[in-house]
């Protein structure tokens, strides 16, 4: 997880886009079988400006898709025993990249072992997590994570425009997935 705050001008906030563009998501989705039964992670904290963003995107879809959706603060080695029984695992979080202007997938590699990944300072990330997963329960699920842009992390409960934009497309393209 990105938690390390982005400078971006005046009072931390960002300046409002003169233009929105079309939502754009970046990267190749993960596919979704059918069958699949897909876990959902919204990563962050909603009293950290834009890394709220996880948390909120995951309120919005809970119940308007087929998947097990839940918040989290962090990725923990308990979390594996919900992970094993999925088919597919999905986390959203926000990310403090400059450079990243638009909601973006990253596929993660199955775990090559079973050597449980390294704890960073409480928490895992994404491969470290799959990595306890296959250490605990033998097997890990397929895995993606769509990372939104943020620019804010100072403490407050609002996003910035570039993570409110991020957010209302990761959910459109989040339940265009998920429909049949």
């Amino acid at each position: 997880m990105n938690r390390a705050a982005a400078g971006d001008g005046a009072a931390g906030r960002e300046p409002a886009p003169a233009v929105r563009g079309p939502a754009v998501i970046r990267g190749p989705a993960p596919r979704v079988g059918l069958q699949d039964r897909v876990l959902l992670y919204g990563i962050g904290n909603d009293l950290r400006g834009d890394d709220g963003a996880g948390p909120r995107l995951a309120r919005e879809l809970d119940g308007t898709v087929p998947w097990t959706v839940d918040v989290v603060h962090g990725l923990t080695p308990e979390l594996a025993d919900d992970l094993v029984a999925a088919d597919l695992a999905l986390f959203v979080d926000a990310a403090a990249d400059a450079t990243l202007d638009a909601p973006t997938w990253i596929a993660h590699d199955a775990p090559v072992s079973g050597r449980g990944g390294q704890l960073l300072g409480h928490a895992l990330d994404v491969p470290g997590l799959l990595a306890w997963c296959v250490a605990l329960h033998g097997r890990a699920p397929r895995a993606a994570t769509l990372t939104l842009p943020a620019r804010d992390f100072a403490l407050g409960e609002t996003l910035t425009p570039t993570a409110e934009a991020g957010v209302a497309a990761a959910v459109a393209a989040l339940r265009a997935l998920a429909a049949p």
